[in-house]
């Protein structure tokens, strides 16, 4: 039976999306004290103080106009999730927009950038004039981004378990670390916080500046990737830094569930339990084996070839997007290094993690999915044996929707590689950074700039929005969206 929205159903959506942006106002604080501390000009302040007020306002008025009992299905989460982000974006990208003078799809591309956890940049050849409060509010939103916004306003503002529970499912975070939807919002958080708080402190003990620190540790955890100069990690003769943001992208790349078992249960082998975490690793690995002799072709130093395949393959598996060789040296990487990496975004972290991608666990499913194919095929017809991930029994149904979410995310970057080349972008290139866009990561061959045609730039706004909220989700609001009706 077809599920069809109406004149109530557009109200519950309205009216909870109200109550997201109105809380959502309250991060512009912080850029405000950033302003202040830094002493920066009272326009800026000005500028983040009467935006987080629309904010505020905009918010109110869409609760209190379109206010109504119904209860909040997960056909109206499916839409509240992808409204709220795009509303958010463009609330966000206004101080980009006003402060830097940028043209407002550029503005709106670097806020959905750092939101989706993404990373690629309109801002690198302006961003040394850049007022510090705005790398922070950057920095920020990508933070924020990397558990979600839907997360952050878990925290007090639904109050039934099942309004909750599926707007977490709606946002791809179906796995709960507490029997309590309200409880496991706020481990995330404390734990996210921790973990944050560590990297600053690993950062800064290392060899960067403090205000360097915050805003690398908030990029690296959330696996964003944003550098905070034009220069970024490009030429830091210091390998613990590499080293250190290493090991923060495959933290903000494992899932808060291990998080949780190690750091609040004590469980030290938590990690190597993990089954994600195992493959993750493995998949490191083996990738690093494979690109290490091409890459000592480029880099005579052994040290440095290690050092570069290391950083740049954790970089892109985990979808932190970082790079510390400049953009014209990755794109001259031999084509075979340039798949290896386009693989790696293409998997991603762990479920249940800060990364994007397919992620591993359905990798993991999809290539046991072939695995069990090949074995109902050569067993006697009417034989049968039992299918399993993380040692529990596995539904066909689910490894189907694992089987067609690959194939959809496939589609999708095929559909924007064929805009890019359309406007104009070479086939590699084009690939590259759709696969980079579409995964979360942020790594680029030079692609992303101001002067790209606006289709493009739309394309991966687009590409950033579906990888970050997922493809089904999005698919299913797009049709509750079509099916409405005013009686």
């Amino acid at each position: 039976m077809l599920v069809r929205l109406g004149l109530e159903d557009l109200r519950v959506v309205l009216r909870d999306s109200g109550e997201l942006i109105k809380w959502s106002s309250i991060l512009f604080i912080l850029p405000i004290l950033a302003g202040i501390w830094f002493r920066e000009s009272i326009d800026f302040l000005i500028i983040y103080g009467l935006t987080g007020v629309f904010s505020f306002f905009l918010g109110t008025a869409l609760k209190k106009v379109f206010r109504t009992n119904a209860d909040t299905d997960l056909k109206h989460a499916f839409m509240i999730v992808g409204l709220v982000w795009i509303v958010f974006t463009a609330i966000s990208a206004v101080p980009f927009s006003l402060i830097m003078g940028m043209q407002f799809i550029d503005a709106f591309f670097e806020a959905m950038s750092a939101i989706t956890t993404t990373g690629l940049s309109m801002m690198t050849s302006i961003i040394d004039s850049a007022p510090k409060s705005l790398i922070l509010w950057r920095s920020l939103i990508s933070w924020i981004g990397g558990v979600g916004i839907i997360v952050l306003s878990l925290m007090g503002i639904f109050t039934t378990y099942t309004k909750s529970a599926k707007l977490m499912v709606a946002e791809g975070r179906e796995e709960l670390i507490r029997p309590n939807l309200k409880n496991t919002a706020k481990e995330i958080w404390v734990i996210y916080v921790f973990l944050s708080i560590l990297s600053i402190g690993l950062l800064f003990f290392v060899g960067m500046d403090f205000f360097s620190a915050v805003n690398y540790s908030m990029s690296a955890i959330s696996t964003t990737g944003m550098d905070i100069t034009s220069t970024g990690l490009v030429g830091i003769d210091n390998s613990l830094i590499g080293l250190s943001l290493v090991l923060i992208m495959l933290v903000g790349a494992t899932s808060f569930s291990a998080h949780y078992l190690f750091i609040r249960k004590k469980d030290f082998g938590a990690y190597f339990k993990d089954s994600e975490f195992k493959v993750m690793i493995s998949i490191l690995i083996i990738s690093l084996i494979m690109i290490l002799p091409k890459m000592m072709l480029f880099y005579p130093n052994a040290i440095m070839a290690v050092e570069t395949a290391l950083f740049h393959n954790t970089s892109a598996l985990t979808c932190g997007g970082f790079f510390n060789v400049p953009i014209g040296d990755l794109a001259k990487w031999d084509d075979f290094v340039l798949l290896i990496l386009m693989g790696l975004m293409v998997i991603g972290g762990s479920s249940g993690s800060t990364a994007g991608g397919i992620k591993v666990s359905r990798i993991i499913i999809f290539t046991k999915s072939i695995y069990w194919r090949i074995k109902e095929l050569i067993l006697p017809k009417d034989s049968y044996f039992q299918k399993k991930f993380e040692g529990k029994p596995i539904e066909n149904r689910l490894i189907r929707e694992v089987n067609q979410f690959i194939l959809l995310y496939i589609v999708i970057i095929v559909m924007g590689v064929f805009v890019l080349t359309m406007q104009g972008t070479g086939f590699t290139d084009a690939l590259f950074v759709v696969v980079s866009a579409q995964g979360n990561v942020g790594l680029d061959v030079g692609v992303v700039s101001t002067l790209l045609p606006v289709a493009s730039k739309i394309m991966l706004i687009l590409s950033m929005w579906v990888g970050r909220l997922e493809i089904i989700p999005l698919l299913s609001a797009i049709g509750f969206a079509l099916s409405f009706r005013k009686s």
